[in-house]
């Protein structure tokens, strides 16, 4: 669906003023040490953010005004027209009108079943339209057999409805309720969910008066949504009776719906063994009968190019079988079998047929079931013959071991529903490999940019500035424990200690290994503590009986660590400090768990966030001071550097320093949130993929503009105001090096936020470990995206199911993973 809000111009407007005021705050900062009063500068910049804030305040309003643009019913015909041109793709693909539609035939329900007769007293048959009422509201409950089309016959019935719906009526959304956990999810909340999962823009706000509700809600709300609700006998047994009750409160009567379901799981559900049985009010219901035999050979030879066909010629046997009563005759009543036999026996255009199977194959097979296995074992050899109009092709090998592996991963239900998105295979991988993989990747980010920068920022600007390489990448340890918790902090850890190890004089390495591997649990430990400050609740204190106990071991032992590197007491303070922080007060975090992929990035502002972060920077802040004090105490104030200067005043200086870096990293973690909203209209996967890796390189630009400007000019204000040292350096000469250092901390904690945040990177750890360890294609988009062309699987908004579920279980059936 396409933007929903004409938003673009406001944003690109926002986007210029941020940029704007950005470069003019930072550009007097650099001129006003050439002043005779520097601090004339400070005093006329603050005005300046007065204004910024009632022009951004005026920015606001004008994208308020523009979301308010357009009314619901405007969005519900917007939606109309996205979910036409999805399922008039889906129905080209399955070929669900070549040759030409299957006649479906129904009768009314059985009377136990349905709160109302059918549509019509006696059935009928022919076109889908024809179960409809002219006029009559739609509140009707399809029932049918395992695999006798149910959920063709509702796409059918669904594109039926979008071609009779009248401007702002209700528009009709399929659902599939094989995804939902009715112990969990409220219906609507549920359907809200899928519509934003499948139509981004909907996750945007809703105009007045419904501005605290979203789009995807307010349409709900409004009745501007008709429920298509596909598989309810694909819930598990134990839940059916708690969603027909959640069904009937969340669409009482009078709401127009439709609910397909097979008979047997849907009167279970109705005589529950406990509690009150529900049933839908004023529901019509049909039953769909087995096809007629006649019409089942008519299009089986139309489909083969007509009856004197050569190709039509090979159904000979089978069609006199089907006019007895044989297996392959009762097979073949059924519409998933028919569709299965024609895409096995049946050529496409410009596909010859000396190579296809022949279809007597099927009269000798024993009976129904065998019948039924036989096509579904071979419907993915025919859809994976080769075919002169498609370019690239995959062994029907490692198609059929993909796609096995895919079936018992959606048979499992690792993340509650059974569909496959490329943002939720992380669950088949093991937990603890994307974050060791992006703790080592941040890790080796951090080293080489820290050093490098300090390397360039000496010989630019004349600076004693040493590179050090032997002491870089602590802030990468920060942002990987900000990233993904303990593991990830300590696999930057180790990826560091290595590279410094590897560039530090060899006398040297003992003191250096373990002067590293205190400051991996030091500032891992940092890193949870500015993750759960900017992410969790309310801070809180735990009881001890509930002290998380890995972050007190790792402050001991980093501890530990210190004094056998320093000889003395050094670093034993903020190790401790930060250990008890860490497991005292529930500061751990939120985990990173990406439940779609993010459209864009939007700044959460809140007195709270500023609140925690200044908090943060105290507390980190703070225990540098303690630290210069200890080491005051211990070496005297010319004694040598460990964690923080010896000098007290010095020691204030750089704890005010960490402060400000730490408190800039908490309200950049906090502020960076991802929403899904203002995505361009496609459910496509591909396109969802692009954005996601595109909102990464986004949240870094942001980091790098705010951290630069606020960190630098901390630094610049500090000198100015008495600071000898600022990043352990003499700031003897020009002050530009300042800002460049800044980007340090406010890349790598917007790399970290990124990571955390955006799905994509979990799904390129996953699509590597699947094709390392289950054989299945590195190119696991173009594979799905191949499977739903030759129709194996189909696209239900940004997810694919199995065409048929009889095929899912077929394939996921035990095998050599």
């Amino acid at each position: 669906m396409s933007d929903v809000v004409p938003r673009s111009r406001v944003r690109r407007a926002g986007i210029i003023y941020l940029t704007l005021l950005a470069a003019g705050t930072l550009g007097a900062l650099l001129l006003a040490p050439r002043l005779d009063d520097p601090a004339t500068v400070l005093a006329a910049l603050l005005p300046t953010w007065g204004g910024a804030y009632l022009a951004w305040t005026g920015y606001r309003a004008e994208r308020t005004e523009a979301a308010a643009a357009q009314t619901p019913e405007a969005v519900a015909d917007r939606l109309a027209v996205a979910v036409r041109h999805e399922w008039e793709g889906e129905a080209e693909v399955r070929r669900l009108t070549e040759p030409y539609p299957l006649p479906v035939g129904w009768r009314d329900a059985d009377p136990d079943l349905a709160e109302t007769p059918g549509p019509h007293p006696h059935g009928g048959r022919g076109e889908i339209t024809g179960v409809l009422t002219a006029g009559a509201p739609t509140r009707l409950l399809v029932l049918g057999d395992p695999g006798s089309g149910k959920t063709l016959f509702l796409v059918r019935l669904l594109l039926a409805l979008i071609e009779r719906r009248r401007t702002g009526e209700p528009v009709p959304v399929l659902f599939p309720l094989a995804s939902w956990d009715p112990t969990a999810l409220d219906l609507r909340d549920w359907m809200e969910r899928r519509l934003v999962q499948d139509h981004a823009d909907l996750g945007g706000p809703a105009p007045a008066p419904y501005e605290r509700l979203t789009l995807a809600r307010t349409l709900l709300d409004r009745r501007l949504i008709l429920p298509v609700l596909d598989g309810f006998d694909e819930l598990p047994a134990e839940t059916a009776a708690t969603a027909l009750h959640r069904i009937a409160r969340a669409l009482p009567a009078g709401r127009e719906m439709v609910l397909s379901s097979r008979p047997a799981e849907y009167r279970a559900a109705l005589r529950p063994r406990t509690g009150v049985p529900a049933r839908l009010a004023g529901l019509a219901g049909i039953h769909l009968e087995p096809l007629d035999p006649a019409d089942v050979a008519a299009y089986l030879l139309h489909d083969a190019g007509g009856p004197r066909a050569p190709a039509a010629r090979r159904w000979t046997p089978a069609v006199r079988a089907l006019r007895t009563d044989t297996p392959v005759a009762r097979a073949l009543t059924s519409p998933l079998m028919v569709s299965l036999a024609r895409t096995v026996y049946n050529p496409r255009p410009d596909e010859g047929h000396a190579v296809l199977p022949d279809p007597a194959d099927l009269v000798w097979l024993r009976d129904r079931t065998a019948v039924e296995h036989h096509l579904l074992d071979s419907f993915v050899d025919a859809a994976y013959r080769p075919h002169p109009r498609r370019s690239r092709h995959w062994p029907t090998a490692q198609a059929r071991l993909a796609l096995g592996f895919l079936a018992r991963h959606m048979e499992r239900g690792l993340d509650g529903a059974a569909e496959v998105a490329w943002w939720k295979l992380r669950h088949a991988v093991p937990a603890a490999l994307p974050k060791v993989l992006a703790g080592a990747l941040l890790g080796v980010v951090a080293w080489l940019f820290e050093g490098t920068v300090m390397t360039l920022t000496g010989q630019f600007t004349s600076q004693d500035v040493a590179a050090d390489w032997e002491q870089r990448g602590g802030l990468g340890i920060v942002a990987a424990g900000i990233c993904g918790g303990l593991v990830c902090g300590l696999a930057a850890g180790a990826a560091i200690t290595l590279l410094c190890v590897a560039a530090a004089a060899p006398g040297s390495l003992p003191e250096l290994l373990l002067s590293r591997l205190a400051d991996t649990g030091a500032l891992t430990l940092v890193g949870l503590i500015i993750s759960g400050f900017a992410f969790g609740a309310r801070p809180r204190l735990r009881r001890p009986s509930r002290w998380d106990r890995r972050a007190l071991l790792t402050g001991t032992l980093a501890a530990l660590c210190y004094v056998a590197a320093f000889g003395n007491a050094c670093g034993i303070a903020s190790a401790l400090l930060y250990g008890l922080t860490a497991a005292a007060i529930g500061t751990d975090g939120v985990p990173a768990d990406p439940i779609r992929p993010v459209a864009r990035l939007r700044w959460h502002w809140s007195a709270a966030g500023v609140a925690r972060g200044l908090l943060v920077g105290i507390l980190l802040g703070a225990s540098i001071v303690l630290e210069g004090l200890v080491a005051y105490a211990l070496l005297g104030p010319s004694g040598a550097e460990n964690i923080a200067p010896a000098d007290p005043v010095a020691a204030c200086w750089a704890g005010a320093q960490l402060a400000a870096v730490f408190t800039v990293s908490c309200l950049l973690v906090h502020g960076l949130r991802a929403v899904p909203v203002d995505l361009a209209a496609s459910a496509d996967e591909r396109a969802l993929l692009a954005n996601d890796r595109r909102t990464l390189g986004v949240c870094v630009l942001t980091s790098a503009v705010i951290g630069a400007v606020v960190i630098g000019a901390q630094g610049w204000c500090a000198v100015l105001w008495g600071s000898t040292r600022v990043w352990g350096a003499q700031p003897t000469g020009g002050y530009p090096w300042m800002f460049v250092v800044g980007l340090i901390p406010a890349l790598l904690t917007g790399l970290a936020v990124g990571i955390r945040q955006a799905a994509w990177g979990h799904y390129a750890v996953a699509r590597c470990y699947l094709a390392v360890r289950r054989g299945l294609p590195y190119d696991l988009m173009g594979f799905l995206a191949d499977a739903h062309d030759r129709g194996v699987l189909r696209r239900v908004g940004a997810v694919h199911q199995f065409r048929h579920v009889a095929l899912q279980h077929r394939l996921a059936e035990p095998g050599p993973e």
